[in-house]
């Protein structure tokens, strides 16, 4: 009896010692909700292989999680000098964060799609606006 106790509980704390030894087998959920985020970066329009204009881009996205699932609202402008272009309301997306502190979000409309991770106390990624404008790279900083 006494070496079946053991035997089990050997085997218990196996079990739980074993993903301390397999690299990238434990994660922590990271919290991002009711955090902003934002960034800054130039879209590039102008046609295939002839020159192109770049406009600034401002994007912020307010998070609401619930465990993995994510949700954020998304206000994007374009800002310059002499004309200021903003959304009308917020986009809505949504999406899924993963314990490797991979974040993807897409709006149901297609209309801005985010594809990244986050890196130390920034969030890195691609962001697609409607699915035309690709802007890889984009750093999104904690501002809230």
């Amino acid at each position: 009896m006494r070496r079946t106790r053991q035997l089990a509980l050997l085997a218990i704390l196996t079990l739980l010692a074993l993903p301390a030894c397999l690299p990238g087998s434990i994660g922590f959920l990271r919290n991002v909700d009711g955090q902003t985020w934002a960034a800054r970066f130039d879209v590039a329009v102008g046609p295939t292989g002839g020159p192109a204009v770049r406009f600034p881009v401002d994007l912020a996205l307010t998070f609401r999680q619930t465990g993995a699932d994510v949700t954020a609202d998304a206000s994007l402008e374009y800002n310059s000098p002499l004309l200021r272009l903003q959304t009308d309301g917020l986009i809505a997306l949504t999406g899924r964060l993963g314990f490797d502190d991979r974040l993807d979000l897409e709006s149901r409309s297609g209309i801005l799609t985010f594809e990244g991770r986050f890196v130390r106390n920034r969030l890195m990624g691609t962001v697609a606006i409607a699915g035309v404008a690709l802007v890889g790279d984009v750093a999104f900083t904690r501002v809230r």
